[in-house]
């Protein structure tokens, strides 16, 4: 068998004085802190609850914005106006996706769900204007 002089220079040998063994391949055990946190069934069913309120209110935005009949004077201002308006309607399913994405912890998810539902009340189709 013929001996590659590659492979000499691609091993350290036994009896090299610079050998330094590397890190362990071996993963460290986790931490409690490291464990994802995990929704109770509770929590599961009250993201459920909240997004059926957001829809419904998608869909009240939906309903007020076709009963409002205003135009704007000029073509930059009604482009902005519909803008808004499509901000209006897709606000609440923007606001739920945002929030199950960029927040982590489930009572804090809660929390800033519970505020969204405070803050995109439709309040035209409230109100019935």
């Amino acid at each position: 068998m013929r001996v590659d002089p590659d492979d000499d220079a691609l091993s350290w040998g036994d009896d090299d004085p610079s050998h330094v063994a590397g890190p362990s391949t071996r993963a460290a055990p986790r931490q409690a802190s490291d464990e994802p946190v995990r929704a109770s069934s509770a929590i599961l069913v009250a993201y459920g609850v909240i997004a059926g309120i957001f829809l419904i209110y998608s869909v009240a935005w939906f309903i007020a914005v076709q009963r409002d009949d205003f135009t704007q004077p000029g073509l930059f201002a009604e482009i902005m106006f519909q803008l808004g308006e499509f901000l209006a309607i897709a606000s609440p399913l923007i606001w739920m996706a945002a929030v199950l994405a960029l927040v982590a912890r489930p009572s804090h998810r809660l929390a800033w769900l519970g505020l969204g539902v405070l803050v995109l009340v439709p309040w035209p189709f409230v109100m019935g204007a």
